[in-house]
Parts: C-alpha cells; structure tokens; sequence
C-alpha cells in the first residue's frame, strides 16, 4: 500500500497525522487499530517525508489543513495530481479531451471548456517535460 493511500484511509477514519520530529503524531489516537499502528510504524520514513511535504507546500495552511482531516485529504491529493501531472502522468480522472491553444489536444478532467488559452499540462511544455496525447 502506498503511502498517499495509507494517509488517505487516516483521513477518511476521521484520523489526522502530522510530523513530530522523529515521529508521526495522530489523533485521534483511540482511533487506531493494532494494524494500522503496525502500518504506521512499517511506513514511518515515508509517511513523515510525505507529512514534512505536505508541511512545506501547505505554509501558513498547514495548521488548518492538519486539524481537518478532510483537508488534509483533499490537500494530500492535489500534491499528488501535480506530481504526476509533472511525470508526465495523467491522472485517473482526467477522462476528457481538450484543445489548448500551446499544447494541442492533451487529456483533461470532465468540465473544462473545449479551447482554452492554457492547460494543467502547460507547466510541463514551459519546463521541457512530457506532455500526454490523446
């Protein structure tokens, strides 16, 4: 199981976490069971990378956004939407097509208009990284 995944069960228990220096802080701490304490103890180094992460790209949010689970989840997940959109990865739920005016047809979420000036894959040409085709 990855990690988003394992910070996203958390969230979605009503569970948030947080770095604490060498540790991982959760609470509600009632909440966990004996497998996800062994699961948060297997995963420690890289639940606190993604933690610290999610710590730094969140600046003066990242109390508001720890507190709430929802938050945190929602917060979590975006960083990993860019990060794959910066791989090169198109995301699950990128199931449409649309024209950009620089990138050319490039998948997309459902929604956006059919020709727009720029695109979430525009970051991606600007810094000479992989752009999906449809």
């Amino acid at each position: 199981m990855s990690v988003s995944a394992l910070l996203s069960e958390f969230c979605d228990l009503g569970i948030t976490a947080r770095p604490n220096g060498p540790n991982v802080f959760v609470s509600p701490q009632r909440a966990l069971t004996p497998d996800l304490i062994k699961r948060i103890k297997s995963e420690k180094p890289a639940l606190l990378a993604e933690l610290n992460k999610i710590q730094r790209e969140a600046g003066s949010d990242w109390e508001e956004i720890y507190n709430d689970p929802k938050q945190l989840k929602a917060f979590s997940e975006l960083l990993m939407i860019g990060d794959m959109r910066r791989d090169g990865i198109v995301p699950e739920h990128y199931t449409s097509t649309m024209e950009c005016k620089h990138c050319g047809p490039v998948p997309i979420f459902e929604g956006v208009p059919d020709n727009v000036i720029g695109c979430p894959w525009c970051f991606n040409r600007i810094n000479d990284l992989r752009i999906p085709r449809t």
